[in-house]
């Protein structure tokens, strides 16, 4: 694994002359073309920089109704909100560089074995994992804290103390590569989605969160239990809670669509409304957006409960076959039936 952290002293230094200076829209340009800024911007899915050099030129001036959503998808309008964090870095840069130096420390080449390690004792013995990936860090734009993309995985500096603390940090770099081992595992099967049903792609929509959850940050859910009971949860501990509140409404809903699948009285169109509108919605259970996912948390039910009765064997099977899912589950004596 090898680290890439080098645009944030970048950002710093220009962000940090904001305090005496007027914005630099050439200085924004030349930063914003930093190779991991671009790797962001391809993540979130975002043509061109325009916007982002004008927000970041103007940074302590804009007023917050000028800034613009960068699209109408929730992972990448989030500039707006973290404009506080921002104007912060403006007033504070000392605490971003101790953190960038913190985090830094943190990375060395044992920490990044160590991580390797473990997560090659996640998966059944004999599993082709990834090659070593990039670890790349920024003073993100986006929303999203952590996540894998291109063969890497992202971490946002800002996230770092709100999201979770540094000690907690590792954890969260695991969930991350784990995603990145999924995704080697299914480009490594070839046509692994093409000749999936409705109703298979539905159910591995909350295979990807839901292990990694129940893997890497040792998820306490309603069904599934820790897999360090020793140890506490430590994965965004008040969402988590939030979102087993609703445990009872996600399962009817999920058995729902799952009954509505098999009857063809749901379509690809109504998954993806669904997914957007509950379990991707960082929104749904109030105006503040939740840390964590009802994907999150479901998944880690659904496939954690699975692990808890049958082991690791039987999770990848589910994960390769996703419909025999739903008899594992039932089978697991958990308390709760899918039709």
């Amino acid at each position: 694994m090898k680290r890439r952290m080098s645009s944030i002293p970048l950002m710093l230094e220009y962000v940090s002359g904001l305090a005496s200076h007027p914005g630099d829209r050439s200085a924004v340009e030349r930063i914003l073309a930093h190779e991991d800024y671009q790797f962001e911007l391809r993540r979130y899915g975002i043509p061109s920089a325009a916007h982002l050099i004008d927000y970041f030129s103007r940074l302590t001036t804009i007023s917050p109704e000028e800034i613009p959503d960068l699209s109408d998808n929730h992972r990448r309008n989030f500039l707006r909100e973290k404009h506080g964090e921002w104007l912060d870095c403006v007033q504070n840069p000392q605490k971003y560089e101790d953190r960038c130096h913190r985090t830094e420390e943190l990375f060395t080449d044992g920490f990044l074995a160590d991580m390797q390690r473990r997560l090659t004792a996640l998966f059944p013995k004999g599993t082709g994992m990834i090659p070593d990936p990039a670890v790349v860090s920024t003073l993100s734009f986006g929303r999203s804290f952590g996540y894998a993309h291109e063969g890497a995985l992202h971490l946002d500096l800002f996230g770092i103390e709100r999201c979770c603390s540094l000690e907690d940090l590792p954890r969260i770099v695991l969930h991350e590569m784990h995603h990145l081992q999924l995704l080697h595992m299914a480009e490594a099967a070839g046509n692994f989605y093409d000749s999936f049903s409705l109703l298979v792609q539905y159910i591995l929509g909350f295979a990807w969160e839901g292990l990694a959850v129940k893997f890497c940050n040792n998820a306490e859910g309603v069904v599934s239990r820790r897999i360090e009971p020793e140890q506490p949860p430590n994965l965004l501990v008040p969402a988590l809670t939030v979102l087993n509140e609703h445990f009872e409404e996600h399962f009817h809903l999920f058995c729902e669509t799952v009954s509505r699948i098999k009857t063809g009285d749901f379509t690809g169109e109504d998954m993806e409304r669904q997914y957007a509108q509950v379990w991707m919605n960082p929104y749904l259970y109030g105006e503040k957006p939740l840390e964590q996912l009802a994907v999150y948390s479901f998944g880690n039910e659904l496939y954690g409960c699975v692990y808890d009765a049958f082991g690791l064997d039987a999770v990848f099977e589910c994960f390769y076959h996703p419909a025999r899912l739903v008899g594992y589950f039932n089978r697991a004596g958990c308390g709760w039936t899918i039709p």
